[in-house]
């Protein structure tokens, strides 16, 4: 059962007994809580609709308000040519399988992509893009020899002649500082390419990571700042308020979620299923 569904049942039983929720009886602003929503926001939803009659439409109208306008399709000016995305995100996130359906989903608009392998920490994570990109039909750029992240972004730059270079970085904690140093120096390096680039900076999300997607926004914004945000694994078991959290905080679009293993599991975020569970 889906996080929204849970919640939805939750609230009915409770409105069910009392006709209405009340902040603070451990209600609905603890419910939100639990789903991940955070203190502020969840006490501040409670407040505006926890006596309202119908409790689960006010809620759903709510979380459209905050998500709606942030529901954005990924675009890509055509006049910048290579358009460079970098996709960025902690140990785990999902991040290496995202490139591979963010480059199958691009290719079938019509743009010629290749994706530069700038993982160079895990051998593993390059043979992996490699079997992406070969099942994906793009071009991939990756070192023979052993090359720090920045060097093989700045040859991939230098050689590529694709519509789009998406380019791969490693999954990093976002609180070790030598590891975000070295993310920062390689956006200084695609900076010397071409002053505008990267065009868009991509931060991947686990859906079911909860709170602490919070902390990696704030961190990886400080290294540079983020043009909008992928979610990945939202198939899986996730709650879905830090989700919802991070577009009240931070204002900053949802380009496509991860739906599932696959380089066609990849489409744009629609507030409609997001909320779905909600009102089925």
């Amino acid at each position: 059962m889906s996080f929204f569904k849970k919640l939805k049942s939750a609230i009915s039983g409770f409105v069910s007994r009392d006709k209405t929720v009340h902040v603070g009886d451990r209600d609905l602003e603890d419910l939100l809580i639990e789903a991940d929503f955070g203190y502020t926001l969840s006490s501040k939803i409670a407040s505006e609709i926890g006596r309202s009659d119908d409790v689960i439409t006010a809620l759903k109208e709510k979380l459209e308000s905050i998500l709606a306008p942030l529901m954005k399709e990924l675009e890509v000016d055509s006049s910048k040519k290579p358009y460079v995305i970098v996709l960025s995100g902690v140990n785990g996130s999902g991040k290496t399988t995202t490139v591979a359906k963010l480059a199958f989903a691009l290719k079938a608009r019509g743009y010629s992509v290749s994706i530069a392998a700038c993982d160079t920490f895990r051998a593993a994570a390059v043979d992996q893009l490699s079997v992406w990109a070969t099942k994906v039909g793009c071009e991939i750029f990756k070192a023979e020899t052993p090359k720090d992240p920045a060097s093989v972004a700045f040859d991939a730059l230098r050689s590529i002649k694709s519509d789009v270079l998406i380019i791969d970085t490693a999954g990093r904690l976002h609180n070790n500082p030598d590891l975000m140093n070295e993310l920062a120096k390689l956006y200084r390096v695609i900076a010397k390419f071409d002053a505008a680039a990267p065009h868009m900076n991509l931060l991947v999300l686990d859906a079911t990571t909860g709170q602490n997607v919070i902390e990696q926004v704030k961190e990886f914004g400080r290294i540079h700042p983020i043009s909008g945000v992928i979610i990945s694994k939202i198939d899986g078991g996730a709650k879905g308020g830090a989700i919802v959290r991070v577009a009240s905080e931070f204002n900053i679009p949802v380009l496509g979620v991860g739906t599932g293993e696959h380089e066609g599991d990849f489409e744009a975020f629609s507030v409609d299923k997001f909320l779905l569970d909600l009102v089925e």
